[in-house]
Order: C-alpha cells, then structure tokens, then sequence
C-alpha cells in the first residue's frame, strides 16, 4: 500500500497602496520558493518577513501573468 501526503499552503495575494507591489499572506517558508519567485519575468524584487513576501513587479509589467507565475509555484508546494 503506498500513502501520498500533500500538504497543502495557504497564502493569500494582497494588493498593497504600491500599484507595484504585492503582499503574500502565508503559513509555509522555504528557501526555494524566493527563487522562483525571483525568475518571475516582469518581478523587480522580492521581500521575505515574518508570515508575509512582498513582491514588486517593474513598473512596465502587468499584475495578469506575473500573479499566474506566482499561483502557479505555490500549487506546486
């Protein structure tokens, strides 16, 4: 008998005063996931504190396919 176990992450996508920035309410913390998020075409930068990320896009890109990159890696965890 095999058991598959998927955790599943909770994370919320915020938007924030900055039109160019996004917060990430979250529960889940690795390493990885700021790499990822990092060779996100369109995103500038991104920001790891206690239980949130922010990141901020450039200012030329728009929020639609960068927030479909993003959903995408935290379906993957």
């Amino acid at each position: 008998m095999i058991f598959i176990l998927k955790l599943t992450v909770i994370m919320e996508l915020i938007d924030t005063p900055n039109p160019n920035a996004k917060k990430i309410i979250i529960d889940y913390n690795e390493n990885n996931v700021s790499d990822s998020l990092n060779e996100i075409n369109g995103v500038s930068s991104v920001f790891f504190g206690p239980g949130f990320i922010t990141i901020m896009k450039k200012e030329n890109e728009e929020w639609g396919l960068i927030t479909e990159d993003i959903l995408n890696i935290f379906d993957k965890l």
